[in-house]
């Protein structure tokens, strides 16, 4: 599972969810639109991320997430 995650404006993100190991699952996934991090979250964990790896491609994107 790879999560991708691109700051947009101050407080939107980005996300893109490849699954490479589980063909029978749609293989990818992104947000249409830029979201606030609570929804980003409950999009990832609705689709088997874990939340370590939620919190690792937030900060890679943003060192400061955790404050907004």
């Amino acid at each position: 599972m790879s999560i991708k995650i691109t700051k947009v404006g101050d407080s939107r993100y980005l996300a893109q969810l490849a699954l490479p190991d589980m063909p029978a699952v749609k293989a990818e996934w992104s947000t249409p639109v830029p979201m606030g991090i609570d929804q980003v979250i409950e999009e990832l964990l609705k689709r088997g991320a874990h939340q370590t790896d939620i919190g690792d491609a937030f900060y890679a994107a943003d060192p400061n997430w955790l404050t907004k």
